[in-house]
C-alpha cells in the first residue's frame, strides 16, 4: 500500500488512499495468514528489535521512553495482526541506520528506498510518501532553483539517502547535523540558509516549537531524487520477516489508514467535524465543581503575542484563546479573563485569589508554592534579541558583565537568576519595554521567546533589532491552577490530555506560518527610484551636499560590511565571516588543489582570570591576545573569533611543516608577552591541514580535536592533526 501526502501549514493535504491487495475491503481488523516458514519464523522470533528515531514527528516522538506517533501506531497494528512483537529502540538516523547494517537490531523504520541499501536491506512497500522541500528564512531573497544555493550553507540529515545527490549539485556548503530539532533551529538562528527536508517533519517542528521565520523556498528538483518513501527495512537474514510485516501493512483496511492519518498528520476523512471536542470523563465531584460554579476567571499576559494577549476589543485572542475555546466546549464552562495591564498584574491577581488559573504558563519552584500545573501544551525556545549590528551570540555565557532585560516575574527570570547569577539581569513590564530599552541602547539584549520576539520584529522592530543568539533552553507552558483548586487541576488536567493532534495542528496552523514566496517586493526600488529623481531634480544646486552625501553613505556602507563580519570586541573577523571564508578555501581546494590548513587557539584557564580579575580584565587580555596574534601572523592569513576565548586562524597555502612552524610561532609569542593586567598568559593550539575530500565541519574536527590533544599534554603545546 502507498500513501502520498502534500501537507503545508498541516492544512493542504494531498491523500492517495492505501491500495489493499485484497478481493474485499471490510472494516475490520483480519489476521494474515501465515505460509509454513513464516509460522516458524513467528515461533522462533516473536519479538523482533527495531530501531526508530528518537525524534521523528509526527513519525514518532519520544516522550515515556516507549514512543509514540504514526509509526508506533502502524506497528501496533501490524503486530496485532501477525502475532509480532516489537522491542524498540531509539537513537538519531545515522545511529539507527549503523545499529541495523551492523546487526544490532532487525528492523530499521523510516527508511528511504536507495539502491545503495539494497546490498543490506529488504524493504517493504512503502507506508507513505512525502515531498521534500528547500526551507529558508525570510530573509533569504528569492528562490527559483538549486542552484540558488549555491555559497549558501545548507543543512541536511546525516545520512539521508539523497545526500549524494545534493553533494553532486556542487556549490553548496552542506552542514550535516543528527536531528530534524537540531537543524531547524541552526536555520532559526542563522546558523545555516537553507535547509532540505520533507514538509511534514519540517512543519511539525515549526508548530510544535512555535517558530515564525521560515518560510518554503520550493519543492526540492534534483535528477534521480523523488519524494521521501518511508519503509521498514529487515535485515537480508530474515526474509521471512520481511514477507510477515508486509502481509501485516497489507491487512491494514482503508478506515485504519484514516484514523491513522486524522491522529496524526491531519487528514480528515470526507464529514470528519474539527470542532466536535474530544470525550472528557469527569468525576462526580469534577461535574459537580462545574455544574456550581458560574464560571471560572483566568489570569492571561495581556501582551504575549502570538501566545495571548487583550485585543482592541478587550478580547481574549492569540494561541491559548484558541485552546481555551476548546475547554469551553468540551468542559461545558465559561473562562473569563481577568482584564489586567501588565503579567506582573495577572500573578499578583492569583496570589490574591481573584483569579482561578493561569491560561499559559511555565512550571518553576517558586510557582509550585502557590500554584499546580498540568502538562504542557505548547513549548518554544528562549532566544536573545540584539541590536542589529551585534555579532552572533554563542550562548548566555557570553552575555556576562551584559545588561540584560526580562520581564518581570516570568518563568526564566527566576530559573536564569538561580542558574546564571553573573547575568546582569533588569526587569521590565513586559516585551515592549524590554525591546524599547534595547533599541534605546539602555540594555544589551533582552531575552524571550522566539515566537513573541519573531512576531514584534516582523511587525514593529524591522530592521533594527535581531535574534542574535538561542540559549539553549525552551520554555514548555501549561495551564497553572491555584493550589486550593485540586478539583479544578484535575478537571484542566484532563482537558489538555484530551487535546488531539488535529486540534493542535488547527490551532498551530492559524498563528504559526509556512509561506511560499510568490510576490515580488518593489518597496526598496521605489524608494531608490524615489532618491535617485530627487537628486537628479535637484542637480547642480545642491552638488556638493549630494557628494557628502555620498561619501557619508559610502562610509556608512562600509562601517554596516565591517560590523556584519567582525567581532565587536576584538575588532577581528566573526563566527560568521570565518564559515564564509573556510567554504571558498575549501571550493578552492578542491578544484585546484591549494593546500591550506587551520590553526585554533584557546586561552587557558581563561575562566580563571575573568574570576580572579573581573570581566574586564578578560575583556581586556582578549584584545590583547588578538593583536599579539595579528603582529605574528602572515599578511595572508585569515584570523577571527570562533567564540569565547577560542580563536580561529585560516592558512592560505599552508602544509602541515608551515602551519606548526606558524602554531609553535605563536605560543611562544603569546608566552613572552607581558598581559596589562594579568601578566602571563598562555595559549593551547590544535591545528590540521585539509585533505582531500574534506569539508569545513571534518577540518575544524580534527583541529578541535588536536587543540583537546594539547590540553591533555598540559596546555601551553602545539598539536597537530
Amino acid at each position: 500500500m502507498k500513501q502520498r501526502c502534500l501537507s503545508l501549514l498541516g492544512t493542504w493535504f494531498l491523500l492517495i488512499a492505501p491500495v489493499i491487495a485484497q478481493a474485499a475491503m471490510t472494516q475490520g481488523a483480519p489476521a494474515v495468514t501465515l505460509s509454513a516458514d513464516e509460522k516458524a519464523f513467528l515461533e522462533e522470533h516473536r519479538a523482533v528489535r527495531i530501531a526508530m528515531m528518537v525524534e521523528h514527528p509526527p513519525f514518532t516522538v519520544v516522550g515515556d521512553g516507549s514512543g509514540n506517533g504514526f509509526e508506533h501506531d502502524v506497528l501496533h497494528l501490524i503486530a496485532s495482526k501477525t502475532g509480532l512483537t516489537f522491542e524498540k529502540t531509539f537513537g538519531t538516523w545515522g545511529d539507527s541506520l549503523r545499529r541495523f547494517r551492523e546487526g544490532e537490531v532487525d528492523v530499521i523504520s523510516s527508511i528511504s528506498y536507495d539502491e545503495d541499501r539494497t546490498a543490506f536491506t529488504l524493504f517493504t512497500e512503502p507506508y507513505y510518501e512525502l515531498p521534500i522541500f528547500v526551507f529558508v528564512r525570510d530573509d533569504f531573497g528569492d528562490y527559483s532553483g538549486i542552484e540558488d544555493l549555491a555559497g549558501h550553507r545548507v543543512g541536511m540529515i546525516e545520512d539521508i539517502f539523497y545526500v549524494d545527490d545534493l553533494e553532486a549539485a556542487g556549490g553548496m556548503d552542506l552542514r550535516r547535523y543528527d536531528t530534524y530539532q537540531e537543524m531547524t533551529r541552526a536555520l532559526v538562528l542563522g546558523e545555516i540558509d537553507a535547509l532540505v527536508q520533507n514538509l511534514t517533519n519540517i512543519n511539525e517542528i515549526i508548530k510544535r516549537r512555535v517558530y515564525t521565520n521560515i518560510r518554503i523556498a520550493g519543492e526540492l528538483s534534483l535528477p534521480g531524487v523523488s519524494d521521501e518513501d518511508l519503509r521498514f527495512g529487515i535485515t537480508p537474514d530474515k526474509p521471512e520477516l520481511r514477507s510477515i510485516m508486509q502481509k501485516g501493512l497489507d491487512a491494514i483496511t482503508p478506515a485504519e489508514w484514516s484514523t491513522l492519518t486524522g491522529r496524526w498528520l491531519g487528514v480528515r476523512s470526507e464529514g470528519a467535524r474539527k470542532d466536535l471536542p474530544a470525550l472528557i470523563r469527569l468525576t462526580d465531584a469534577e461535574r459537580t465543581y462545574l455544574d456550581e460554579a458560574a464560571h471560572i476567571d483566568i489570569c492571561i499576559d495581556p501582551n504575549w503575542m502570538p501566545f495571548e494577549r487583550f485585543d482592541e476589543n478587550g478580547q481574549h485572542d492569540g494561541i491559548s484563546a484558541d485552546y481555551f475555546a476548546l475547554f469551553e466546549h468540551a468542559l461545558g464552562i465559561d473562562f473569563r479573563p481577568l482584564p489586567v495591564e501588565t503579567w506582573s498584574e495577572s500573578v499578583e491577581h492569583l496570589k490574591a485569589g481573584d483569579c482561578d488559573l493561569f491560561s499559559l504558563a511555565m512550571r518553576t519552584p517558586e510557582r509550585e508554592t502557590y500554584a499546580e500545573f498540568t502538562d504542557s501544551y505548547i513549548e518554544t525556545p528562549l532566544v536573545i534579541a540584539t541590536k542589529a549590528d551585534v555579532a552572533f551570540i554563542n550562548g548566555l555565557d557570553d552575555l556576562k558583565g551584559r545588561t540584560i532585560a526580562i520581564p518581570a516575574l516570568y518563568a526564566f527570570a527566576e530559573l536564569l537568576r538561580e542558574d546564571y547569577p553573573d547575568l546582569d539581569l533588569v526587569e521590565v513590564t513586559d516585551i515592549d519595554a524590554g525591546l524599547a530599552m534595547v533599541r534605546s541602547g539602555e540594555v544589551f539584549g533582552y531575552i524571550g521567546t522566539l515566537a513573541t520576539i519573531g512576531y514584534k520584529l516582523q511587525t514593529e522592530y524591522s530592521g533594527e533589532l535581531r535574534i542574535t543568539g538561542d540559549t539553549g533552553k525552551s520554555w514548555d507552558m501549561g495551564v497553572a491552577v491555584r493550589e486550593d483548586r485540586p478539583i479544578l487541576h484535575g478537571i484542566m488536567q484532563k482537558a489538555v490530555a484530551s487535546l488531539t493532534e488535529e486540534q493542535r495542528q488547527d490551532i498551530h496552523n492559524k498563528w504559526i506560518s509556512i509561506r511560499y514566496d510568490q510576490r515580488v517586493d518593489y518597496t526598496l526600488l521605489w524608494q531608490v527610484s524615489a532618491v535617485f529623481v530627487l537628486l537628479i531634480l535637484l542637480g547642480g544646486l545642491i552638488y556638493w551636499r549630494q557628494a557628502n552625501l555620498k561619501r557619508q553613505l559610502e562610509a556608512a556602507y562600509e562601517q554596516a560590511e565591517r560590523l556584519a563580519v567582525t567581532d565587536k570586541l576584538t575588532g577581528v573577523y566573526n563566527r560568521h565571516r570565518l564559515d564564509q571564508v573556510l567554504g571558498e578555501e575549501t571550493r578552492k581546494a578542491d578544484r585546484y588543489g591549494d593546500a591550506f590548513g587551520v590553526i585554533i587557539l584557546d586561552i587557558d584557564h581563561f575562566k580563571a582570570i575573568n574570576d580572579r580579575f573581573g570581566h574586564r580584565a578578560g575583556d581586556a587580555v582578549l584584545r590583547e591576545f588578538v593583536d599579539v596574534l595579528r603582529r605574528n601572523c602572515r599578511q595572508t592569513d585569515i584570523l577571527g573569533r570562533w567564540g569565547g576565548e577560542e580563536f580561529l586562524i585560516i592558512a592560505p597555502h599552508a602544509d602541515k611543516a608551515t602551519l606548526l612552524t606558524l602554531a609553535e610561532k605563536l605560543r611562544t609569542a603569546i608566552e613572552a608577552t607581558t598581559f596589562r593586567d594579568v601578566e602571563r598568559v598562555t595559549t593551547s593550539i590544535g591545528a590540521s591541514v585539509y585533505r582531500r575530500g574534506d569539508n569545513p565541519d571534518t577540518l575544524i574536527k580534527r583541529a578541535d580535536d588536536a587543540l583537546y590533544n594539547a590540553k591533555r599534554q598540559g596546555r601551553n603545546a602545539v598539536a597537530f592533526r
